[in-house]
């Protein structure tokens, strides 16, 4: 299977939560791809819940690296 890279994905409007608690919505979602096939940018692109996850070691807005 061929890969695409770097491919913007509309996600359209989705509620933002964290856990089981809705934080607020958006009225689209727009996200940046790096690497991924066109069977798998469709199935992201139909999901009905995206999760993000962040890699341990990696280190997030507003935090301090000690």
């Amino acid at each position: 299977m061929s890969k695409v890279i770097n491919v913007r994905v509309n996600l359209g409007p989705r509620m933002i939560m964290v856990g089981e608690e809705v934080l607020g919505t958006s009225d689209n979602i727009s996200i940046q791809v790096a690497e991924a096939t066109e069977e798998e940018l469709e199935k992201l692109k139909s999901a009905y819940e995206i999760r993000l996850v962040k890699m341990v070691g990696e280190s997030g807005a507003g935090e301090k690296n000690e």
